[in-house]
């Protein structure tokens, strides 16, 4: 038997090919008055953790606040990461559902206008004959000084990897799949390059 054959036969046992979900669909709610080229600096708060099941420790902030900074670099956005995890106590479920005008002004620090809330709504991972990961991202971007939502995607994250391989690598599925549910969030924001003054 050749070297190639067993080199075959061996990436075929351990399903090699890693898989994701990257298709992005349209934000979920666009406001019409939202003008991307107005927004000259938004704040992005720390990573919510919205989970009913919080199983594990997942260093949430370390995984998805480089996204942020990266995609919204290329969007065109200015940005100030906040890191404070304090910033976020008391932020609900049910104030990003039903954003009342009083608690939007509310957000961030004071003197800000435009602020992005980040929020992991669930994210597991399973074993197989391999192993696959899923997490659900949403994403809201308020205007502090109308008092309104201006954007808000929710999107989910699919990995997986096959075989003996996938089955050794099922502890990195979960962190994989938050992070391509983060990245297919963002690519439902207006690029600010192409927004009209």
């Amino acid at each position: 038997m050749t070297s190639r054959v067993v080199s075959s036969l061996l990436a075929f046992s351990l399903g090699m090919v890693m898989w994701g979900c990257v298709t992005a669909k349209p934000a979920d709610f666009m406001a019409p008055q939202f003008q991307p080229s107005q927004v000259d600096k938004l704040v992005v708060l720390p990573v919510l953790d919205h989970r009913v099941d919080r199983q594990g420790v997942l260093d949430l902030d370390a995984r998805i606040l480089p996204i942020a900074e990266r995609e919204l670099t290329r969007l065109g956005y200015g940005y100030v990461v906040v890191r404070d995890r304090q910033s976020i106590e008391g932020i609900a479920r049910e104030d990003l559902e039903s954003p009342s005008s009083e608690w939007i002004g509310t957000l961030g620090p004071p003197g800000t206008r435009w602020v992005m809330t980040l929020v992991l709504e669930a994210s597991s991972s399973s074993l197989t004959f391999g192993s696959t990961g899923l997490a659900e991202m949403t994403g809201y971007l308020f205007d502090k000084q109308t008092h309104t939502l201006l954007w808000k995607n929710k999107e989910l994250g699919q990995v997986g990897q096959g075989g003996l391989f996938g089955m050794m690598m099922k502890g990195m599925m979960e962190g994989w799949a938050i992070e391509t549910a983060a990245e297919l969030m963002f690519r439902a924001l207006p690029d600010r390059h192409q927004s009209k003054p």
